[in-house]
């Protein structure tokens, strides 16, 4: 019996160890705009994220910036589509074009956040340095084209904005 009972402890001890990574991604998209910034509000991306532990891995891309990007960062919101605050500053590569990347390591809050759709990718540019394009890390979903259905239950993110 004590063999037994050693050998389940040992099973258990080994898969409690291998979690499968969570994976994201992220559309970025034009922050929101007035008609006087319309004509700046250019470009587009998309990125990947992988949690493994506490470790949260970021790779993506960008193109058609109207203005060379300065800075990336990932910030905390209470939600997609609401602007929040800056968490860690990302590595940006590219002018008008370019990439993001970025490792970090994410405390329990931090964790909550981004399993609760509250975390997002922003990239600031010359024109634009309160956030040219930004992007919310949703956990991974098929994407389809315009006019084709979505079969099964289809995508929502994971998330709630909780009010005072």
């Amino acid at each position: 019996m004590m063999r037994v009972f050693t050998i389940f402890t040992l099973v258990v001890a080994i898969a409690s160890g291998v979690v499968a990574a969570e994976r994201y991604q992220v559309y970025l998209s034009a922050t929101p705009f007035n008609d006087a910034q319309q004509p700046i509000m250019t470009g587009k991306g998309s990125a990947s994220a992988t949690l493994e532990g506490n470790t949260l891995s970021i790779s993506g891309s960008f193109t058609g910036l109207s203005a060379p990007a300065t800075k990336a960062h990932l910030s905390s919101s209470k939600g997609p589509g609401i602007p929040g605050v800056p968490l860690v500053d990302l590595t940006l590569e590219g002018n008008a074009t370019g990439k993001v990347t970025g490792q970090v390591k994410l405390d329990p809050n931090q964790l909550a956040a981004l399993r609760s759709g509250k975390l997002y990718i922003q990239i600031d540019s010359e024109k634009k340095p309160s956030g040219h394009l930004w992007g919310w890390l949703l956990d991974e979903h098929d994407v389809v084209g315009p006019g084709v259905p979505q079969k099964g239950p289809w995508f929502l993110p994971s998330f709630a904005v909780k009010s005072k």
